[in-house]
């Protein structure tokens, strides 16, 4: 789509996007406010007409236009809506279903396997502040779950000692953006730590799979804190018209597998990001553009 076409689309979803005016005070209420979940669920959302479930992204045909412009809506209300190159090449609007070629790949298109907990581009320079899933239709067995785990609880299971150590402590984040494919865990040289922001109520950057520690102390605090995420886990079982609102600075997410038949019925998710920052990194990148390529430093 080009960018004419997806700023007219943009500019309908908020005058028309189909959210009531108590969902926009939610989403509203999310932003400025947040929550100890860390994630906003609107059930039942109109998304108009649902084609049946592509197998492949050459199938991909959706003349109705109801779901973009909805999901379009709640991501102005939170941030400017992004994309990334690598994500369905620069797509704002992200489709995804499952395909056999990606059977157990860790993306978005598997569904035999499970896709452990993360958080979104946790290595980019330009992290999404939010990414909202918009479910298109349910897999029909129901057994899709996402699960977000919050940093709010997470912090609660963690000593003074530990957090400290979270906060001061450089993990080695690699890239899963390759030429050619993701998940190549590719070293940028992107030192970071787990919490960071203010140490009262920290951000939180964790993706253990593009994780190198530096030591055998960082390792088992690593896989402590994996263990701990798990524990305070959230399920959400997402069907037709649910609208799922993550905030990617304060949660990790991950997804359970699910049985894929093909036969036009199966999982279809929408996606979009959301960033609060967008003219800061404009001002930093000295280019205007919702499509970032990779990004290592600002």
């Amino acid at each position: 789509m080009s960018d004419r076409n997806f700023d007219l689309l943009l500019s309908a979803s908020i005058s028309n996007g189909g959210l009531s005016q108590e969902q926009i005070a939610q989403i509203l209420d999310f932003r400025l406010f947040g929550n100890s979940k860390g994630f906003l669920l609107l059930e039942g959302t109109d998304v108009g007409d649902i084609p049946p479930t592509p197998a492949s992204r050459a199938e991909l045909c959706k003349p109705d236009d109801t779901s973009e412009r909805l999901l379009l809506q709640a991501t102005a209300l939170l941030g400017e809506p992004i994309g990334y190159v690598q994500e369905s090449d620069g797509a704002i609007v992200n489709n995804f279903f499952p395909q056999q070629t990606q059977s157990r790949a860790a993306t978005s298109d598997s569904f035999d396997t499970e896709l452990d907990l993360h958080t979104e581009n946790a290595f980019h320079a330009v992290q999404p502040d939010y990414l909202l899933l918009l479910c298109l239709r349910q897999d029909p067995a129901a057994e899709a779950i996402t699960y977000i785990a919050s940093v709010n609880r997470i912090l609660e299971r963690l000593t003074y000692e530990q957090q400290a150590f979270f906060l001061n402590e450089p993990y080695n984040f690699f890239s899963d953006y390759g030429t050619t494919e993701k998940n190549q865990r590719i070293d940028i040289n992107k030192h970071q730590t787990v919490l960071y922001g203010d140490p009262d109520a920290p951000f939180f950057r964790f993706d253990p799979q593009f994780m190198v520690a530096y030591s055998d102390r960082a390792q088992r605090s690593l896989d402590t804190l994996r263990n701990l995420a798990w524990e305070v886990v959230e399920p959400v079982r997402m069907g037709c018209g649910d609208l799922l609102i993550i905030d990617n600075r304060h949660t990790a997410h991950a997804r359970s597998p699910f049985t894929a038949r093909f036969d036009g019925n199966d999982r279809w998710m929408q996606r979009t990001f959301a960033s609060c920052n967008l003219r800061f990194y404009t001002e930093k990148l000295g280019k205007q553009s919702r499509i970032f390529e990779l990004v290592t430093e600002l």
